[in-house]
């Protein structure tokens, strides 16, 4: 649940503060170089970043939503997985 909510805190601050989301990262990524404060992202790269951070915030609103795999199990895979797993493999003779 923390986990989720992180996720959705961060992509809701993507998509409204792209710009200073592109400028974290790059602070981080970029610790190496001489001058990281003189690269300015492209626009598109702005909006791929907003767009991404958007789409981080809707996965993390509908995952509670989505069945687990514990969930929504058919009595056709309990009975497939209780066995061992045997390969048949026919031979051509």
């Amino acid at each position: 649940m923390l986990l989720r909510a992180i996720t959705f805190v961060s992509g809701v601050a993507g998509a409204a503060l792209p710009e200073k989301s592109i400028e974290i990262g790059a602070r981080s990524m970029l610790v190496g170089y001489e001058n990281p404060e003189d690269l300015e992202p492209e626009d598109w790269y702005v909006d791929a970043v907003r767009y991404a951070s958007v789409l981080l915030a809707v996965a993390a609103l509908i995952a509670p939503f989505l069945p687990t795999p514990s969930e929504g199990s058919d009595d056709e895979d309990a009975a497939a997985e209780a066995g061992p797993v045997v390969d048949v493999i026919e031979s051509s003779d």
